[in-house]
């Protein structure tokens, strides 16, 4: 079940395990990245606060679900820009940034030649 509400004034989304709170006014790509967030925690059982440790897992679970490889290499051949990649995959930069930490090294090598590496 999804609740369209703020959860807390300082978190925009949130679950229990079994219900996700998110906040209306965020974007699409917004939502899109938080609802996969939260229904992460749930697939994992969570029902409150994680530690960071466990909140950096589901981060780049979340990104892994959202921008397959093929995606990111299509944009990438004609982006380095965070950014950019992230509106054109209908996702957050943080996202973004957070699928790039999954790649190894020979991904990141058929993404750019070393010259260009997002810094």
């Amino acid at each position: 079940m999804i609740i369209w509400h703020r959860p807390h004034p300082e978190v925009v989304a949130a679950t229990d395990g079994r219900r996700i709170w998110i906040d209306p006014a965020l974007t699409t790509s917004e939502q899109r990245c938080f609802l996969a967030h939260e229904a992460i925690h749930i697939k994992h059982g969570h029902t409150e606060c994680q530690p960071p440790a466990v909140e950096r897992q589901v981060c780049l679970e979340v990104a892994r679900f959202l921008i397959t490889f093929e995606d990111l290499q299509r944009v990438a051949g004609w982006s380095t820009c965070p950014a950019e990649i992230a509106e054109e995959l209908g996702v957050i930069e943080q996202v973004v940034l957070d699928r790039l930490a999954t790649l190894d090294g020979d991904q990141v090598q058929q993404l750019w030649a070393p010259a260009e590496h997002i810094a």
